[in-house]
């Protein structure tokens, strides 16, 4: 719990920082390669251990990171190492991006349908979301067979159940108790 309390204070001082320099798209890039970088659990380990000292955690950053990162995100990560904390790169990755999208009017939603959607079809139920929710919405899909036919659109705190499955469950339920 505190760790993620942890990660969203980070995100919220790095979204302070890239509003005041006009660059939120360039702090999500940066982000999302500390990210990627910390997915390497060797890096990742070496950074969050406290035998190295910090200025060996530094170099090897600068080595693994140098120019592909601005040097605030480099200065992220070093001050993440200097803690122990540089796993927590990807849990403020993901709040920063849930401030870019607030800040921006999206929302993030899921969409789970027993076959894969062709684009149209996942184009109208974003526009159906959209029409919904309010807000522009930027959707994700994944594929489960056991919910039948239909689909599943989780948005924010949302559920749209419009599943085969849950529709059977539904009609069973009212045979059971004689409509």
């Amino acid at each position: 719990m505190a760790r993620g309390a942890s990660a969203r204070r980070y995100a919220q001082a790095v979204f302070a920082i890239a509003l005041e320099q006009g660059e939120p798209g360039r702090w999500l890039d940066d982000l999302a390669l500390l990210s990627d970088a910390m997915a390497n659990d060797d890096f990742a380990n070496f950074l969050d251990a406290p035998q190295p000292t910090l200025s060996q955690k530094i170099n090897l950053i600068e080595e693994t990171l140098g120019d592909s990162v601005s040097r605030l995100a480099l200065n992220l990560v070093s001050l993440l190492a200097s803690r122990n904390s540089a796993r927590l790169a990807r849990s403020i990755t993901e709040s920063y991006q849930e401030m870019l999208d607030e800040y921006n009017g999206i929302e993030r939603a899921e969409i789970v349908s027993a076959i894969t959607l062709s684009d149209e079809q996942q184009q109208r139920i974003e526009t159906m979301l959209k029409d919904i929710v309010g807000k522009n919405i930027t959707a994700t899909s994944r594929v489960e067979p056991h919910i039948l036919g239909g689909f599943v659109a989780r948005v924010g705190d949302k559920v749209i159940d419009g599943s085969t499955r849950t529709r059977l469950d539904d009609l069973r339920r009212q045979l059971a108790h004689g409509l």
